[in-house]
């Protein structure tokens, strides 16, 4: 922060203490019983929200959150996206996906909690915009302008001390379905510094079959772990021996939900993969 709007931001700091007490989240009107009917959102509401005003998080959230911030859903009550579930809550708030369902809409309707839609992010400036929206829909905007500023801080670390080489990558667990341009996991990719070679124009998905895989040569797999503790059968493939062969010490694994949800964390995954790269065994050949 340059001195001049340093010295502002300390003026108008005294000058919000000189003016009283600080105004709780009930009186500025927030929401005080908050619900989550999807594993993104669980993640963003419990960042932004204090534990006190979430009323219930969904039954994925303690697993998806274990490995961002451990201990974040103690004593947070579970849901399954019921119907009875919002009837037992009684929530003030329901955040949801885009994808909401038809029937849950018409029954917080019937209860007077409004429901955020919180979109996909495919981006950066998507995670921007989402934590924005919900820091917004549960009173928490300064909190989310913080994380908003600690992921872009990351990035632009990132892109102030590019590699000396940007290797060549694919997050591959499989073949059947392979995130290509326009998907999160390609943002993640870039930030590192290397380049998705899975990134053709069209479809963000694409498929890479091994004998495609073998021939593109990249210079690393990634590959993300079991996504929420659910085995993948695509990951037996990926096990297939000429991969494990070719790609000994060049198997990257990736936080899978930070490439699924559009959270401030996708910056630590992006540091995350560019020391990883950083600590590959060269090649043969000099590649």
């Amino acid at each position: 922060m340059r001195p001049a709007l340093r010295v502002a931001a300390i003026g108008m700091a005294a000058l919000t203490g000189l003016a009283g007490p600080a105004v709780s989240a009930a009186e500025r009107g927030a929401p005080q019983r908050i619900m989550s009917l999807n594993v993104c959102t669980d993640l963003l509401l419990l960042e932004l929200a204090p534990r006190a005003r979430i009323a219930s998080v969904t039954f994925l959230a303690p697993e998806a959150a274990q490995a961002l911030f451990p201990g974040a859903t103690a004593g947070v009550a579970l849901n399954h996206g019921s119907a009875e579930d919002i009837v037992n809550v009684k929530p003030d708030l329901i955040l949801d996906s885009g994808l909401s369902n038809p029937m849950i809409k018409r029954i917080a309707k019937r209860m007077g909690a409004p429901v955020v839609e919180v979109k996909n992010a495919d981006s950066f400036a998507d995670i921007r915009d989402v934590v924005r929206q919900v820091g917004a829909a549960v009173g928490e905007g300064a909190r989310a302008e913080a994380l908003i500023a600690q992921m872009d801080a990351e990035l632009a670390d990132l892109a102030a001390h590019p590699p000396a080489r940007r290797l060549r990558v694919v997050a591959w667990s499989g073949g059947s379905s392979v995130p290509g341009k326009g998907s999160l996991t390609d943002a993640i990719i870039t930030a590192a510094g290397a380049v998705n070679i899975a990134a053709q124009p069209g479809a963000s998905e694409s498929t890479f079959g091994v004998e495609e895989l073998l021939a593109a040569a990249p210079d690393a797999l990634l590959y993300g772990g079991a996504t929420l503790g659910r085995p993948s059968l695509l990951n037996d493939e990926g096990q297939h021996r000429a991969v494990r062969q070719l790609y000994a010490g060049r198997r990257i694994a990736y936080n899978d939900i930070t490439h699924t949800c559009g959270v401030p964390q996708s910056a630590d995954s992006a540091r995350d993969l560019r020391r990883a790269l950083g600590a590959l065994p060269a090649r043969a050949g000099g590649r």
